[in-house]
């Protein structure tokens, strides 16, 4: 059986990818019209938040989360953020990709081809598994988007069929200069489980990096049980660390929040006292933040 889109929050499920936006009206306005996302909160970051993501100059800044059609809890959430011209998607570390399930991976491909969306991998069948069959796209903020048809589960893990056209985020995709050292400090941090490891031609990192499109790279992911939350590519040499603004999150992809049974548990140092924050995603929940082997920003909420 496939797990479902609507269980309960439990350890290690994704809650919310955060994207850094110079254009939030109109990436909002893209997320409704091409994704059918909905907006659950539209509100400002609280003194709270930008204390616990270490961010002093988000406070203020607008925020809005938005949530699929199908009504699973899981979000994406926008922040109002400088734009930093130097940065290109897919060419530093940290988290790079958004994946999601969707029902119809060949109609979406139609219907953004005309659209505010740049579509950089078109839906292509792996020779490994006939389970998933993907399609990449990058949105108006520079973050990118794997839109994946699941079709049933793969031997070792199960996977999410979409519920709604464009459903919810069920994998991260985190670019890194040590994919063994990226997936051990989940083990070590949180107690997740390391998963397989693939050594394959990966399209949207040859075309970002000008490389032969046989180029293979390696990937690995980390996993509660049979879920999947993060898949970790290990990526060429020339990628760089994500520019930024002092004090404010980074371009693109900056942040995801993952469900976490006990803060008290977290084996790495948090980089704020953990707080109690109204509104989604938290609701009045305790939090609080990490920063892992690759620099990426990591939300943990408890889910009691």
């Amino acid at each position: 059986m496939s797990a479902p889109n609507n269980k309960k929050d439990c350890e290690g499920r994704i809650k919310t990818a955060t994207v850094s936006s110079a254009n939030i009206e109109d990436t909002r306005k893209s997320y409704e019209d091409f994704f059918a996302y909905k907006v659950i909160e539209d509100s400002i970051v609280t003194n709270a938040q930008a204390e616990a993501w270490s961010t002093p100059k988000m406070v203020g800044k607008r925020q809005i989360i938005m949530g699929p059609e199908s009504g699973a809890n899981v979000y994406i959430r926008l922040v109002e953020n400088d734009l930093v011209p130097e940065y290109e998607c897919l060419k530093s570390y940290g988290w790079n990709a958004i994946e999601i399930n969707v029902s119809d991976v060949d109609q979406l491909n139609i219907n953004l081809q005309n659209s505010p969306f740049e579509i950089v991998g078109v839906p292509t069948e792996f020779d490994f598994s006939k389970a998933i069959y993907p399609m990449q796209a990058v949105g108006l903020s520079k973050e990118l988007f794997y839109l994946n048809q699941v079709r049933g589960n793969l031997p070792d893990y199960d996977l999410p069929m979409a519920q709604s056209f464009v459903d919810h985020i069920f994998i991260m995709i985190l670019a890194t200069p040590d994919m063994d050292e990226a997936v051990q400090f989940y083990a070590d941090a949180f107690g997740w489980s390391k998963g397989n490891t693939f050594h394959i031609p990966y399209s949207v990192i040859n075309k970002a990096f000008d490389l032969p499109p046989e180029t293979k790279s390696y990937l690995s992911m980390t996993c509660v049980g049979r879920v999947v939350n993060n898949e970790i590519d290990q990526y060429p040499e020339d990628t760089i660390v994500r520019p930024r603004k002092e004090g404010m999150l980074e371009p693109g992809i900056a942040m995801t929040t993952f469900m976490i049974k006990s803060l008290n548990n977290v084996k790495v140092p948090l980089l704020s006292d953990p707080v109690r924050i109204e509104g989604a995603p938290y609701n009045g929940r305790r939090s609080a933040c990490c920063i892992g082997s690759a620099g990426e920003l990591i939300e943990l909420i408890e889910i009691n």
